[in-house]
């Protein structure tokens, strides 16, 4: 078994890959349906569930819970925990295993009493699960322990394949700091993206933009290209890494097709009203 941890802000975005396994797009959240679901939901703790029309979990119910603990406390942005741990190929843990896992890893990571779900996937060859907690309990204190967590993960790991008759994996390495970096910056990522789909209906140029990512914390560069800077983690990406349709070109058609769909919506009853004036001169 070998785990991997990471730390976030975008309860949402989090859910959603573990929901989905994938990042959603915009478009692609308008039109899912159940059987875009990847996750199963195997263990909740101090959350409730709430179910869409066709019976698939909602997940901004799921993340207000988050923020609503998250309010309590600003000081720590990244106060979701998202970990993962994968098996052998052909090693199928059973509900309580996994159950078994989670429930002991909140209680050696200081996460026991806080809100916290298991999402598992068995459609690769080795079976994993995502267990996504908050690391702020109902008070808004930071309950988490996060120090040489990954370490600490492999030592866990040895403990519960041995306690559970799990296969034993060879040792879980301990992840350079650039390994660690990147998986900060995936994590960031995927809440930029959020915050941009967010914003991008609210403004209509490129400068309009930069003024509502200043408000939140970013700092914009346009040029041949556009580039995000994050002055709370200090990083910087590129518009091109966070997927195609962040490139500045097509940010720059997104707005124009907003502004355009706008005027339509605008001329539409214009319209009407002339033909109708043109009926009764007739």
């Amino acid at each position: 078994m070998i785990g991997k941890a990471g730390l976030g802000s975008y309860a949402k975005g989090i859910l959603e890959y573990c929901y989905y396994e994938k990042e959603l797009t915009v478009k692609q959240r308008k039109n899912l349906t159940p059987d875009d679901v990847r996750g199963e939901l195997i263990y909740l703790q101090h959350l409730a569930l709430e179910t869409l029309p066709d019976g698939r979990y909602d997940l901004d119910y799921l993340a207000r819970q988050f923020l609503d603990n998250m309010d309590k406390n600003r000081n720590l942005t990244r106060f979701i925990w998202h970990q993962s741990f994968s098996f052998p190929p052909g090693e199928k843990p059973s509900d309580e295993q996994i159950t078994t896992i989670a429930t002991e890893f909140a209680k050696e990571f200081g996460f026991e009493q806080n809100q916290m779900l298991v999402f598992r996937h068995q459609d690769t060859a080795n079976s994993h699960f995502h267990l996504v907690a908050n690391r702020l309990n109902y008070n808004g204190k930071n309950t988490a322990d996060h120090f040489n967590n990954y370490a600490r993960t492999g030592n866990f790991c040895r403990r519960m394949e041995l306690e559970l008759g799990l296969s034993i994996t060879p040792q879980m390495r301990i992840i350079s700091g650039k390994q660690a970096e990147h998986e900060l910056s995936d994590q960031s990522k995927i809440m930029l993206k959020e915050l941009l789909d967010r914003l991008l209906p609210s403004v209509q140029t490129i400068e309009g933009l930069s003024e509502a990512l200043k408000k939140q914390g970013y700092k914009t560069y346009p040029g041949r290209g556009i580039v995000f800077f994050n002055t709370k983690n200090r990083m910087k990406v590129k518009g091109s890494e966070l997927g195609r349709q962040y490139s500045l070109a097509n940010l720059q058609k997104r707005l124009g097709q907003q502004i355009a769909e706008c005027q339509n919506q605008v001329q539409k009853p214009e319209l009407k009203r002339e033909r109708k004036r043109g009926i009764r001169l007739a």
